[in-house]
């Protein structure tokens, strides 16, 4: 199930970790909160059609995850913080080090400094999830229009090697029974000729 579907089953509303707005004092532990918002409010849209004409590419495998999510208009320049960013913060060598809750704490910390709304990573989050969905699934069925096709090869092939099978043996047995006749015709003459000569002067193939 993609992203989307797993929030749906979840619920429409969800909550967003952030810091608490009382508590910027350096002095004051950092305290987290979380706000609701509905799942229409995370949702961006996706150019699907531009997707799909990309899926339709004999190199459909080779594209690059980037291309997807720009056919799906993703502006890289416009973006701002996006989850690859916040990926790049959290394998850094300081948050690695840390705890998960002491690398939440920096994280969200750095995103209330930074004045980053974390909707707007969760955001861009299921808008590549979005995209990446969608070209899987114009990619799943041009395969099963592909596989469709290879299968219908496949039956034909068969029904004509069965048929060149056939077309083989009679051809065989037509070769055998000239061979037959052949060879009866060599021993009529043999035995006719043997009238009139006392060595054997026609060839007679063997069986």
């Amino acid at each position: 199930m993609d992203l989307i579907g797993i929030l749906r089953k979840l619920g429409d509303r969800v909550g967003i970790i952030e810091m608490s707005s009382a508590e910027k004092e350096a002095s004051a532990p950092a305290k987290i909160q979380t706000r609701t918002i509905t799942l229409s409010e995370l949702m961006m849209t996706v150019q699907i059609s531009d997707v799909h004409e990309l899926a339709e590419r004999p190199a459909d495998l080779s594209v690059p995850f980037e291309d997807i999510f720009k056919a799906a208009g993703h502006d890289a320049e416009k973006a701002g913080w996006t989850v690859e960013r916040l990926q790049e913060f959290l394998n850094s060598d300081r948050i690695r080090k840390m705890s998960r809750d002491d690398a939440q704490r920096a994280t969200l910390q750095m995103l209330t400094e930074e004045n980053v709304d974390a909707a707007d990573i969760i955001k861009d989050a299921i808008f590549r999830d979005q995209a990446l969905d969608a070209f899987e699934d114009s990619i799943s069925k041009k395969r099963q229009r592909w596989r469709a096709d290879q299968q219908q090869l496949l039956s034909d092939l068969s029904a004509r090697m069965k048929q060149v099978e056939k077309e083989i043996a009679a051809e065989e047995e037509r070769w055998s029974n000239w061979r037959r006749q052949k060879r009866q015709r060599e021993r009529d003459m043999a035995h006719a000729v043997g009238f009139l000569i006392d060595r054997p002067v026609i060839s007679i193939d063997n069986e």
